[in-house]
Order: structure tokens, then C-alpha cells, then sequence
């Protein structure tokens, strides 16, 4: 009789064990979920990853406000001149990288348009002249796959490429690819080329311009801000930076005297 109650005393101890073990596992297992959570919940939140995306959403917010607005849907002139005149500038920016529909971002092309080219692009230069921006609107192209921005400048001086319509007092229009797109949705999407910025309004540049073929239209090369603070290169590029904060006094004397030595 005293063996079977020794067999049944370790076969209870046996139980005992064994669920105390299940219970310490279970008790682990929860502790490393719980770990695990309290990582991702601190990962999801935390406050330099917020504060770091906060802070380059401002600076894209600030570059998008340089570009102009224009409505994907817009329609076409309804007077038969003006819409002449926007397809004969509209084609010019065919066959470009805009999205047809809403794509929750922006898109920038990188087309190495600054290789090679120099802080002061004279030689590149079919006009090089220093203006006051009056009114920027951008449009769509033809194809609606591009996206430019029409700038309307009054000329102050040409130091480079006057023509009868290129000339002091005259009022002209520039052009230069990028803006922002709105959609039937409400979503907007900026368009650029890498590098460019586009000009304000009510502020004073020298612009370095390139005839737009089979047209009398101006593309900007790039620019520079003229002010009392000194020389401020509209574009971001490291070459164009040489100049900056430099008075305009001595900053036109450079572009004068480079032309002046590149003449035969």
C-alpha cells in the first residue's frame, strides 16, 4: 500500500512542476510583447523623427510657394487669339513628367541642365538683362504632360542681345519649366527640374536667357536677385553660389568686364 501513495506523490509534484512552468512561460512571453509594443509605440512616436519630418515639410512648403498654381482641368482660352498664342507657347513644354492623375507627392527631374555650366552663362546667353518681375502665372502644355511658368518682366537694362522687343522699358514674358499642379481632387503636386527655383514676383534680377526655338520667346537660363542685401543666385547649383552676398555694385562690373573680354 505505502507505493502506490509515493507514486502518486510524484506524480502531483510532476503537475505542479509543470504548470509553474507554463505560467513563468506565458509570464516571459507577455513581458516580451509588451517590450516589444512599448519599442514600436516609442518608434511610432518619437518626438526627433516627428520634429525631423515636421521641419522638412516646412522647407518643402517654403520651395512650393516660389512656383505658381495652375488647375489640371483648367480649360482652354475661349478667344480664339489667346488660345492661339497659349498652344505656340504651350508646345514648347510638351512630352514633360507630370502625373495625369493624383499621386499623394511631388516629383523633381534630374537632367544635369547645369553640367558644364559656368556661375556667369554669357557664352550659353542669347540675352543677358536686368529686370523687374511684374506677375508670374504657370499653365500645362499642349499634351498637358508639362508644366511651365510665364514670368512677366520690365527690362531695365540689356547688357547682352537687345533687340527691338529686347530692349530698356519694354515689357516681356520669360519662360521656364515647373509649377504646382492642382487636381479635381484638391491634392497639389509641385513639378521642377532639380536645381531650378523660379523667380518672384516684385523683385529685381539679372536673368540669363536662350532663345526658345522657332519662337520669339526666352527661356531663364538661371538668374540672380538684385538687392540692397547684396547678390542671391536663383538657383541652387554650387557654381552659382560664388557671387552671393556680394554688393551689385562689384557683381555687375564682373558680368560687364567677362562680356567685354569674351568679345572678339
Amino acid at each position: 500500500m505505502p507505493k502506490p501513495r509515493r507514486l502518486k506523490s510524484v506524480t502531483t509534484i510532476l503537475l505542479v512542476a509543470a504548470l509553474a512552468s507554463v505560467v513563468f512561460i506565458s509570464a516571459a512571453l507577455s513581458r516580451s510583447n509588451a517590450n516589444h509594443d512599448t519599442k514600436s509605440i516609442l518608434s511610432k512616436n518619437d518626438p526627433s523623427k516627428a520634429q525631423g519630418q515636421s521641419t522638412a515639410q516646412k522647407e518643402f512648403e517654403k520651395i512650393k510657394q516660389q512656383f505658381p498654381k495652375v488647375d489640371y482641368d483648367s480649360p482652354e482660352p475661349v478667344e480664339p487669339a489667346e488660345r492661339a498664342k497659349r498652344r505656340n507657347k504651350g508646345k514648347n513644354f510638351d512630352n514633360g513628367f507630370i502625373s495625369k492623375k493624383p499621386t499623394h507627392q511631388s516629383s523633381s527631374l534630374s537632367n544635369h541642365w547645369d553640367l558644364g555650366l559656368p556661375a556667369l552663362p554669357l557664352a550659353q546667353s542669347d540675352v543677358v538683362l536686368i529686370a523687374n518681375t511684374l506677375s508670374r502665372k504657370a499653365f500645362l502644355s499642349n499634351d498637358k504632360s508639362g508644366v511651365y511658368t510665364e514670368t512677366s518682366i520690365r527690362i531695365e537694362e540689356v547688357i547682352k542681345g537687345e533687340t527691338s522687343s529686347v530692349a530698356k522699358d519694354n515689357q516681356i514674358d520669360i519662360y521656364r519649366t515647373g509649377g504646382v499642379v492642382r487636381y479635381a481632387t484638391g491634392e497639389e503636386s509641385l513639378f521642377q527640374i532639380v536645381g531650378q527655383n523660379m523667380p518672384l514676383a516684385g523683385k529685381r534680377y539679372l536673368f540669363f536667357l536662350k532663345a526658345i526655338p522657332d519662337s520669339t520667346d526666352y527661356k531663364i537660363i538661371t538668374g540672380y536677385e538684385l538687392s540692397d542685401f547684396g547678390v542671391k543666385a536663383l538657383d541652387t547649383p554650387s557654381q552659382f553660389s560664388e557671387f552671393n552676398g556680394l554688393d551689385e555694385s562689384s557683381f555687375l562690373f564682373k558680368v560687364r568686364n567677362t562680356i567685354a573680354q569674351q568679345r572678339p
